[in-house]
């Protein structure tokens, strides 16, 4: 009988968490791509077994969030780690979050906690769009952190903050008031002394491949106060937004809650609402789906139609300023288009400037404490208070709060939305209306604006929806998805390193596919116009570049001999190289 021990087992997977060495670099726009195939992003399928896929996968995101990190350091953002509310990385278990300097953050007027899905690892929004075309920045909390800084001072004109690997350089006053939760690392290894994720804690080295996974221990490979999402919040709220040395107490709070990050606050604010709803100024929320149903606390609720405001996934509309649901239980304000700015600011803030600063220092502590207890006492506006459970029976009502379409999200996942500029943008917008009016802001009454796509419900005469747009043949869909691949692969040189001697080779190769690529979208272009296949305006172009031809070698074309240049410029292609091939043969006539 044969037996085989577990030392002649095969190794374990094994993957350097160093770019280079697996393959990748980053190009000038901060996105990852391939050192032989400077236009190729991440593929996940290296290997045809799964285990070393994975394993090089988590190689690769460690190599992500180190750069994710660093960017945010040159931001001035670093990593605070808990419950040891220091700076520095301590042997004993664990987590760690986002936020400036204690000193720098306690300074700030007003504050934006970003609570993530728990599916995310800390200071990342989407995988599949950092690893493709919004590259670091973009598929990070990079981009919205730069996004706070221009909208809130002018910088140095010779520093340009929105270029790749860009720093500010007075942190004291460039530092954005962002504090980033960290709800999808929940696990803690001893051995490796850093907080993971459960698909990080799946990639740990094993015995051998055979082995099953490191086992996760319920108490001791987690941290407490940090065990789930829900007390991860609540530890954050307590140990540093709530804490006087880490933020001010008239400090305003803005809160963005993404997918089941914002579901895991607004449970904790439906249970304890008195104690942490009095820190919150205003709210944005991601594609929750809670329904309002599910948060039976009246003041909760009124506060989520009174403050707080939804972007998500919609089927209807790809614009951020459509409003696609409204609550309908609430008091009757006015109308209000949502592709305009608010009109609701009280006649207080008239001398309130246009211009919000977000590193503004707390200076102005009267007027925020006067919000704060507001807010306690749940009387946003004195002469409109908001409305008790006596007044409202909103309990058919599953709207939480007026919600708005995302961006082009082709994925169609929740994770993307916030990766996007016009979304972003939006939130940040609908934050300094509350500023303006910080007391006495509530939503106004939002029209439904939402329109259906362009090509979303347009169905043939069987009931199935067309392929192909109707001005669009499937020639001509062939050569825009070829232009479109030229777009991408010359964007990609552009961005490709020339001071890099191992890209060198790289880019000498995606030159030459970029000279092929452009004759081939020479060829396609006569073949869909000689197939009657372009779209209107795009075949006067063409012709207006046509050259005389000719002086080919002669073959039969119906019933005659035609000049062979003149036969494939026509877009008989296949006739021309049949023919061809003839006389090289001499079968031919």
């Amino acid at each position: 009988m044969f037996r085989l021990k577990e030392e002649s087992l095969p190794p374990d997977a094994s993957e350097p968490a160093d770019l280079e060495k697996l393959g990748y670099f980053i190009n000038d726009f901060g996105q990852i791509r391939m050192i032989d195939h400077p236009d190729q992003d991440y593929q996940f399928h290296w290997y045809s077994q799964e285990r070393h896929n994975e394993v090089r996968r988590e190689a690769m995101q460690v190599c992500q969030r180190n750069e994710v990190l660093h960017r945010l350091s040159n931001l001035g953002i670093e990593k605070l780690y808990l419950p040891q509310l220091t700076n520095t990385q301590p042997k004993d278990p664990h987590i760690p979050i986002l936020a400036p300097p204690a000193d720098i953050l306690k300074s700030r007027k007003r504050i934006v906690v970003l609570i993530n899905d728990s599916l995310q690892d800390l200071g990342i929004l989407a995988y599949r769009r950092l690893q493709r075309e919004l590259g670091v920045n973009g598929g990070s909390v990079v981009n919205f952190a730069k996004e706070m800084i221009t909208r809130s001072v002018e910088l140095d004109k010779e520093l340009d903050i929105t270029k790749d690997r860009a720093a500010i350089t007075d942190k004291n006053k460039e530092t954005p008031s962002l504090i980033v939760m960290n709800c999808g690392q929940p696990c803690y290894s001893y051995k490796e002394n850093r907080a993971l994720s459960l698909r990080s804690w799946a990639t740990l080295p094993r015995k051998s491949i055979s082995h099953d996974t490191v086992i996760l221990d319920p108490v001791y490979n987690f941290v407490p106060g940090h065990r789930n999402a829900k007390e991860h919040i609540k530890t954050v709220f307590d140990q540093v937004i709530n804490n006087p040395d880490f933020v001010s107490p008239n400090a305003e709070i803005f809160v963005i809650g993404i997918e089941n990050g914002a579901e895991n606050f607004l449970e904790m604010l439906n249970s304890e609402f008195g104690k942490y709803a009095g820190r919150i100024t205003a709210m944005a929320v991601v594609n929750s789906l809670l329904a309002a149903s599910q948060l039976p606390n009246p003041k909760l609720r009124a506060f989520l139609r009174q403050r707080t405001r939804q972007w998500r996934v919609a089927t209807g509309s790809n614009d951020p300023k459509d409003c696609i649901e409204v609550p309908t239980a609430g008091p009757d304000v006015e109308i209000h288009d949502s592709s305009t700015p608010s009109k609701s600011f009280s006649s207080k803030t008239k001398n309130i400037p246009e211009h919000i600063n977000w590193l503004e220092n707390n200076s102005q502590a009267g007027t925020v404490s006067t919000l704060v207890d507001c807010l306690k006492n749940f009387d946003l506006n004195p002469k409109n208070p908001m409305e008790s459970a006596e007044e409202v029976d909103d309990t058919t009502d599953q709207t939480l709060c007026p919600t708005f379409a995302d961006d082009d999200n082709p994925t169609g996942a929740g994770e993307c939305i916030f990766t996007s500029p016009l979304v972003r943008r939006c939130i940040l917008e609908f934050f300094e209306e509350v500023v303006r009016d910080p007391v006495g802001f509530r939503n106004p009454k939002f029209q439904i604006t939402a329109h259906e796509p362009k090509y979303g419900n347009q169905f043939d005469e069987s009931g199935y929806q067309p392929l192909l747009p109707p001005e669009m043949s499937p020639e001509h869909m062939e050569l825009h998805l070829k232009q479109e691949e030229l777009a991408t692969m010359k964007s990609s040189f552009a961005a490709t390193p020339t001071d890099r001697p191992e890209l060198q080779a790289g880019r000498q190769g995606l030159e030459k596919r970029i000279a092929k690529t452009e004759s081939d979208i020479e060829v396609l272009e006569k073949k869909t116009l000689a197939n009657g296949g372009m779209k209107a305006g795009e075949a006067p172009e063409l012709r207006d570049n046509w050259k005389t031809v000719g002086g080919g070698p002669k073959i039969p074309f119906a019933g005659t001999m035609v000049d062979a240049e003149l036969v494939r410029d026509a877009g008989l292609l296949d006739t021309v190289e049949e023919a061809l091939e003839e006389l090289d043969s001499g079968t031919g006539d």
